[in-house]
């Protein structure tokens, strides 16, 4: 029974915070499974919700002040289903990064496929599936994901300059 409790996912997650919390000091991290979690970059502040499914072996990159809800999915990788090799599909994967800019929050459950850029500022409705790069200031959702409408930029730009950016000003009391 203690050997399993050792190896159960868990201890894996735990490890998987405790390494991601020492690595970037700046996230707030929850239970979580992230394979290939040295192919993970966070550029500053995150805070990453309960149940985040990431498969980063093509890389994720994330920029400052970004937050995931619970339940997200990146997956950064593919299978080549256009093989010569088997059928459904063969060979070695098609690995694609994932980059995150500054100031973007994800809702609850929503999945990013490989290759794809979210571009500063955007949100992303709960639920949505994200197959192509979103342009800054966009809020999207749906399966696919598509744009909604636009953020107001004036009033974005006028927070960022005065700097007033969530996660930053969380660490320093409780927002």
């Amino acid at each position: 029974m203690l050997k399993w409790i050792l190896n159960n996912s868990f201890v894996n997650e735990f490890k998987q915070r405790r390494f991601l919390q020492k690595k970037f000091p700046k996230i707030r991290i929850s239970k979580v499974n992230i394979s290939f979690i040295d192919l993970v970059n966070f550029k500053g502040y995150a805070h990453v919700g309960a149940g985040a499914f990431w498969y980063a072996d093509g890389g994720i990159e994330i920029g400052n002040n970004v937050i995931f809800a619970p339940e997200t999915v990146i997956w950064t990788s593919n299978h080549n289903y256009e093989s010569d090799i088997a059928i459904p599909y063969g060979g070695p994967d098609i690995k694609k990064k994932v980059i995150i800019e500054d100031n973007v929050w994800v809702g609850i459950r929503c999945i990013i496929l490989p290759g794809v850029t979210i571009g500063e500022g955007a949100i992303i409705a709960a639920g949505s599936v994200v197959t192509k790069n979103i342009e800054k200031y966009s809020i999207v959702g749906g399966n696919p994901a598509r744009i909604i409408k636009r953020r107001d930029i004036e009033n974005y730009e006028m927070l960022k300059r005065e700097n007033k950016i969530y996660l930053e000003m969380k660490s320093n009391y409780e927002l």
